[in-house]
C-alpha cells in the first residue's frame, strides 16, 4: 500500500477510568477529607456533644478487646445475611414466574404497589406486639423491606425479555431448559442484580434500625444504650463499626456482581 492510498487511523481514544490504584487514592482521600471535617466540626459544638475522631477510635479500640462488641456484631451480620437470603430465594423464582406471563404480572400490579408503598418502619410497632423484641421481629422486619426491590425488578428482568429470541427459540426447537440456562437467565440477570443491589441495603439498615428502635440484640441495641447512659464515644464507635460494615456488604454485593456480569458491557466498561 503506498502512501497515497494509506488510510491513517485516528488513536483509539481511551474511554477507561482511573486505574484501580486511582480509585483507591480518590478514596482515601475522600476518608482523611471526612474525618478533617469531623474533626474541626466537633469544636464548634459544647465539649462531649460531638467526640473527636481520635477520642471515637480510643474508644472502638478498647470494645473490639471486648465479647460483647463481637457478639453484636455476630447477631446483627446474622440477622442480616438470613434475611437477605430468604429475600433473594422468595424473591427471585416468584418474580420471574410471574413476570413470564402477562396475565399474573397484570393480575398482581394492584396489589404489589399498593403493599410496597408501605414503609417497613410503620410496621415495627405490629411487629414488637406480635413477636417482641426479639430475632424474629428483626428478621420479619428486614424481609419485609428487602424483598419488595428484588421481587419488582425479578417482575421486571422476565418482562424485559427480547421477543425475537423467543421466537427463534420456537422456530429451532430449542429445548426449553437451554433456552432458560443460556437465553433467559443471562437476559434477565442485570436487573436482578440491581434489585439485589438495593434490597442488600434496605435489608441491612432495617437490620440496625429494627435492633436501635426495638431493643433487640445487636449493632442497633448497642448504640441505643451508648445514647441512653449518654456514651458519646461510644455511640460514635457503634455508628462507625455500622458504616464499615455497610461498606464491606456493598464491596462484597459489588464484587459477586462483577464477577456475574463480567460479559455484560456495564461491568467490562465498553458501555463509558
Amino acid at each position: 500500500m503506498n502512501a497515497s492510498t494509506e488510510v491513517t487511523r485516528a488513536p483509539r481514544a481511551d474511554r477507561r477510568g482511573p486505574s484501580t490504584f486511582g480509585w483507591l487514592l480518590i478514596q482515601t482521600g475522600a476518608v482523611v477529607l471526612a474525618g478533617g471535617i469531623w474533626w474541626l466540626a466537633s469544636g464548634f459544638f459544647p465539649a462531649g456533644a460531638i467526640p473527636t475522631p481520635p477520642e471515637v477510635l480510643g474508644r472502638l479500640g478498647q470494645l473490639v478487646l471486648t465479647g460483647e462488641f463481637w457478639s453484636a456484631i455476630g447477631i446483627t451480620v446474622g440477622t442480616f445475611a438470613l434475611a437477605l437470603t430468604v429475600s433473594i430465594v422468595v424473591a427471585v423464582p416468584l418474580g420471574l414466574v410471574i413476570g413470564a406471563s402477562t396475565f399474573w404480572t397484570q393480575s398482581t400490579r394492584l396489589l404489589f404497589d399498593f403493599l410496597r408503598t408501605i414503609p417497613p418502619i410503620a410496621l415495627l410497632p405490629l411487629l414488637l406486639l406480635v413477636l417482641g423484641a426479639d430475632f424474629e421481629m428483626v428478621f420479619g422486619l428486614a424481609v419485609l423491606g428487602a424483598i419488595w426491590p428484588i421481587l419488582i425488578q425479578s417482575i421486571y428482568a422476565a418482562r424485559q425479555g427480547e421477543a425475537l429470541l423467543v421466537d427463534m427459540s420456537a422456530a429451532y426447537r430449542i429445548p426449553r431448559g437451554w433456552f432458560i440456562r443460556h437465553i433467559f437467565v443471562p437476559g434477565a440477570l442485570p436487573f436482578v442484580m440491581t434489585g439485589v443491589r438495593l434490597g442488600t441495603t434496605i435489608c441491612l439498615l432495617l437490620t440496625i434500625s429494627g435492633q436501635l428502635l426495638g431493643a433487640a440484640p445487636g449493632l442497633g441495641h448497642e448504640i441505643a444504650a451508648a445514647q441512653a447512659w449518654y456514651d458519646t464515644p461510644r455511640m460514635y464507635a457503634y455508628v462507625l463499626v455500622a458504616a464499615i460494615l455497610g461498606l464491606i456488604v456493598n464491596a462484597g454485593v459489588w464484587a459477586a456482581q462483577r464477577r456475574l456480569l463480567r460479559w455484560h458491557p456495564s461491568v467490562r466498561g465498553e458501555s463509558r
